[in-house]
């Protein structure tokens, strides 16, 4: 006869032994040998002390059945395991991702990988969160992707780093979507041609996620033959892989695709006079000219404030080639962005540009858009229709993106646009937005006149993460910040939780250097 299962005792614990008893006459599995230490005599303790065997037993496993074949061990790790102080740092951040990615992407580049105790905590919380996916990858190691074979959760995140041999032809036909995107982009770069035909010839049996993921190999050698099988997925039913077509298309000069949007730009806004001032005129399109438009220009307003027309305007001006606009005008970005534009219709003009500096990646335009005096908001907007200026600010280099968020930190330090721009810096900053942002802490801490808000409460949560920590140490800085008299409690308690992180990056990274 066969023993009483836990799943039995979990029944009769739930509803009662004394509504439901149960008759432990053997236990299943592993656990049977034991039976005859449950205690018959009280059907309570016998139901704890069987639930208890059987819990053991099946921690502890089963014999294997004879005939099966144990996995084989892991390969040897050649990279070498973080110190165990980096180890204790890594356990202590957990909870933080976004600092245990910066942790994590430091000592890949240093050439750690994680501890052996640490992978599977860090294999759950990339399984969680996948921002984190790529950097607790890289720290994988030889016995870290090992290990996670043998979980299809885990596998995910092991995806996010190379197969161990991208050239086998056999992961196209059967790998992961990870490791057939990792094959086709190894054949792109060294055969860009049989890497279009590859994806061409499965084409028709690609899911649509697939075909929008893999289309974005053709980014590397992006070229003009190229440009058939773009303008053929342009039709695709999923909208994602009309959308990845497009912005490679954008990025090919000479492509159809950019002298149509040219072409349609070119008849909304031209320059003319009022008086002796010159100024932008822009015309609202017809909106029947959304229908024939298959390059990606959505005809439905983000907001019912936009009129149709308004939206089709800015969304075929964020389409052109921005160049056009310089060549057709004979006129500098900063000069172009500065003509009033007559007709309330500045915005939605502006909103086009903004858009365009940001798929276009131009780095003169996102200056013009973002110098003092341009038109800088659009209430009537929303972020889909309006892109904010740290989205414009990403477009600029490392460096003069830090001096600007250091610019408006010296002016308006308690500014919503100020605080996010300087959260989006790219960590760890630059010495002039570190001394810009401890400045603004310290006259925020030492002022009389303390304007009411909690923005030093978000910058100091900033600063733990931005602050450089390998040449100088901050943490007593923001210690002290946060001992003076007149720091109000709420305050004292972020930056002293920012010197601890800062504490912890720079022992992280002493201990890797």
């Amino acid at each position: 006869m066969t023993g009483v299962s836990y799943d039995e005792l979990v029944a009769a614990a739930t509803v009662g032994v004394s509504r439901r008893p149960v008759h432990i006459a053997g236990l299943a599995g592993p656990a049977a040998d034991y039976a005859g230490v449950v205690d018959l005599g009280d059907p309570a303790a016998g139901l704890l002390d069987a639930a208890a065997l059987l819990a053991s037993a099946r921690r502890a496993a089963a014999q294997p059945t004879p005939g099966v074949a144990c996995p084989e061990p892991a390969g040897p790790d050649t990279v070498p395991e973080l110190p165990a102080g980096a180890g204790e740092v890594l356990t202590q951040v957990l909870p933080d991702t976004a600092l245990l990615a910066d942790l994590l992407a430091a000592a890949a580049d240093a050439g750690y990988r994680a501890p052996a105790p640490l992978l599977v905590t860090l294999l759950d919380a990339a399984v969680k969160n996948v921002a984190v996916r790529p950097a607790v990858a890289a720290v994988l190691g030889t016995r870290g992707r090992w290990l996670a074979r043998h979980r299809a959760d885990w596998r995910q995140v092991s995806g996010a780093a190379a197969p161990e041999d991208p050239d086998d032809p056999g992961l196209w036909e059967t790998g992961n979507r990870t490791e057939r995107l990792a094959y086709l982009t190894r054949l792109r770069t060294h055969d860009p041609i049989a890497a279009r035909d590859l994806l061409g010839n499965s084409w028709a049996r690609e899911t649509g996620d697939d075909r929008a993921c893999l289309l974005t190999v053709l980014r590397h050698g992006l070229c003009l033959p190229d440009e058939p099988f773009l303008e053929a997925a342009l039709d695709d039913r999923k909208s994602t892989v009309r959308a990845v077509a497009a912005k490679l298309l954008a990025q090919l000069p000479d492509s159809r695709f950019n002298r149509r949007n040219a072409a349609r730009a070119a008849t909304l806004l031209h320059v003319g006079r009022s008086g002796l001032r010159r100024q932008l005129v822009a015309d609202l399109p017809d909106p029947s000219v959304a229908s024939e438009v298959r390059d990606g220009t959505p005809a439905a307003p983000p907001s019912p404030a936009i009129g149709a027309g308004a939206w089709l305007l800015t969304r075929l001006i964020a389409a052109a080639p921005l160049a056009g606009w310089v060549t057709r005008f004979g006129l500098t970005p900063q000069q172009i962005v500065s003509l009033p534009v007559p007709n309330g219709l500045a915005a939605d003009v502006h909103a086009g540009w903004r858009m365009a500096a940001i798929s276009q990646a131009s780095q003169e335009w996102a200056e013009a858009l973002l110098a003092p005096g341009v038109l800088g908001g659009a209430g009537r907007r929303p972020p889909a229709a309006w892109p904010e200026d740290h989205k414009l600010a990403a477009v600029l280099p490392h460096d003069a993106r830090a001096e600007r968020a250091a610019g408006l930190l010296a002016k308006a330090p308690g500014a919503h646009g100020t605080l996010i721009e300087v959260a989006h810096c790219p960590v760890p900053w630059p010495d002039c937005l570190a001394a810009a942002v401890i400045a603004a802490l310290h006259c925020a801490v030492e002022s009389r006149h303390r304007t009411p808000g909690s923005w030093p409460v978000q910058l100091a949560a900033a600063a733990a993460r931005g602050l450089p920590a390998a040449c100088n140490d901050y943490a007593p800085v923001l210690a002290t910040l946060a001992a003076a008299e007149p720091c109000p409690p709420a305050w004292s308690v972020a930056l002293r939780r920012a010197a601890h992180t800062v504490a912890l990056r720079r022992r992280f990274l002493k201990e890797i250097s």
